[in-house]
């Protein structure tokens, strides 16, 4: 171990450095070295600098005037009397003293300056503000606005696909109705025909064919039968049956269908005493077999055509037709539009 030649203390010669010159070892932050890292060589310890001797080359620079110490130029700052520069500051420590009013003065126009230029940009922050809700009240206002167009072509694209599905669904039912209609085109439908116990409905639709002057026979009907449900008064004391149900003839060619159409139209006052039925004597019905909703149309046409005074409603072929009087054109009705135009309107023209 060795000692330090700047502090005396005991180093390692590890993590010293060992001048070049004097062999003496140092601690690296004693004389200013890296605490880590390669010491380049050949090294020199602050003495051995010191001491080494300079040559005077005519290349050497002139050495400048030497510097004043320390303790002369403090000395020559603190003589007032010497110094321009400590006057001048002398004299400006006086004026402050001798003229207090002047610096009340210009403090007091500076905060009002302060003030003013504070109020100033505090109005401009107001304005821009004020410009800014404006600006986005008005942006608000066109948004408001576009949003309830929007909602209102919206609403009206919805109202016009809502009307065109309405259409396409109200002509799809239009032509199933008028397919199951086609299906019904060899049947008629007899009305209140008195139903007897164990009756057969084929000869009885051959009895009322015969009473229409309509030659058919057995093989001419593909069937017959009672349909609907039973009309039952059940106030009495004993259940009666007040309309009977109605009887569906289906024929095997729609002329033999025809032809009974007609002659029961001719017959109009048939009554059942005419095809020797016991029991009072009912009137009798006899028309094409129409769909459900030609059954409801027809019945709404005859309530409306009943008010308004028209003369004659009847079906063809299931289709339902009105004529105002004799003579007058003959108008289709099709659909419950149909009523209201039809009804609450003179015929201007037929339908073929």
């Amino acid at each position: 171990m060795h000692k330090c030649g700047a502090c005396g203390k005991f180093q390692s010669p590890i993590d010293g450095a060992k001048c070049d010159i004097c062999l003496k070892p140092y601690h690296r932050r004693c004389v200013g070295l890296n605490l880590t890292g390669i010491i380049t060589t050949p090294w020199h310890c602050p003495e051995c600098r010191k001491n080494q001797v300079r040559d005077n080359r005519n290349e050497t620079p002139v050495r400048g005037q030497a510097v004043a110490p320390l303790e002369d130029s403090l000395v020559n700052l603190m003589d007032t009397s010497a110094s321009p520069i400590n006057t001048t500051a002398t004299d400006a420590t006086q004026d402050m003293t001798h003229h207090p009013s002047d610096i009340t003065a210009e403090l007091k126009k500076f905060k009002e300056e302060f003030i003013s230029t504070i109020r100033q940009e505090f109005q401009l922050m107001r304005d821009d503000l004020a410009e800014l809700r404006s600006t986005i009240k008005k942006t608000n206002d066109r948004m408001s606005a576009l949003e309830e167009r929007v909602a209102v072509m919206e609403n009206r694209k919805l109202e016009q696909e809502s009307t065109g599905v309405n259409d396409i669904i109200a002509q799809l039912r239009s032509d199933i109705n008028d397919r199951d209609q086609e299906l019904l085109a060899t049947d008629i439908q007899i009305s209140n025909l008195p139903e007897a116990p164990g009756e057969n409905p084929v000869h009885t639709a051959l009895i009322v064919a015969s009473k229409l002057g309509v030659k058919a026979k057995a093989r001419d009907i593909v069937s017959a039968e009672r349909v609907g449900g039973r009309r039952i008064n059940a106030t009495q004391p004993a259940p009666v049956e007040t309309r009977p149900r109605f009887l569906v003839v289906r024929f095997a060619r729609r002329d033999l269908r025809d032809e009974m159409v007609e002659a029961a139209r001719v017959r109009r006052d048939m009554t059942s005493a005419d095809l020797d039925l016991p029991g009072p004597a009912t009137r009798i019905y006899i028309n094409e077999r129409l769909t459900k909703t030609n059954r409801e149309l027809f019945r709404r046409a005859r309530e409306a055509g009943g008010r308004f005074g028209w003369q004659y409603i009847w079906s063809r072929r299931g289709r339902i037709l009105a004529r105002y009087k004799a003579g007058d054109s003959v108008h289709q009705i099709r659909c419950e539009a149909d009523i209201d135009r039809v009804f609450n309107a003179v015929p201007i023209r037929a339908i073929v």
